[in-house]
């Protein structure tokens, strides 16, 4: 085994005011509440949630989307759930919710990897936190060949 075909987990950012101790509160307005910067050319392996409180509510249960960002920072040709699409339901804590739906697909520098509460829980027990993770493969690659890679001065 390459040490290039070891998985890694990118570093998540959490957004301000969606977050608290237990992660990401799912019963809280849909709205982007994380994200993954790319920092170098890499494989999506998966993309997941670790349950820290049960999702549940009467009326919906959590959604969470991973969308790929072409352009950081910008929603201009932004995907939809291109890299997860989770449905949490009626999921116990502690269980790991994962979507393989974006495996194979390359990243690269400049681009995100963005977290949407897409439905929140609502209703009578509307409950719900996570903590996403990105599981990625490093792909060794030329900087100079990276047009979203400068080096400063």
């Amino acid at each position: 085994m390459s040490e290039y075909d070891v998985p890694i987990s990118l570093p998540v950012k959490y957004d301000i005011d969606y977050d608290d101790t237990a992660g990401i509160d799912c019963d809280q307005s849909p709205a982007d509440v994380a994200s993954f910067v790319i920092p170098h050319k890499c494989e999506v392996v998966e993309a997941g949630a670790l349950v820290t409180e049960a999702c549940a509510g009467a009326t919906t249960t959590p959604v969470v989307d991973f969308d790929l960002r072409p352009t950081g920072g910008s929603d201009t040709g932004r995907g939809a759930a291109d890299i997860a699409h989770l449905v949490l339901a009626t999921t116990a804590q502690g269980k790991v919710m994962y979507d393989l739906v974006g495996q194979g697909t390359i990243l690269y520098p400049g681009q995100e990897v963005v977290v949407q509460l897409l439905t929140q829980a609502t209703g009578t027990g509307a409950a719900g936190h996570i903590k996403p993770y990105l599981t990625v493969k490093y792909i060794p690659e030329i900087r100079a060949n990276l047009t979203g890679l400068t080096l400063t001065a």
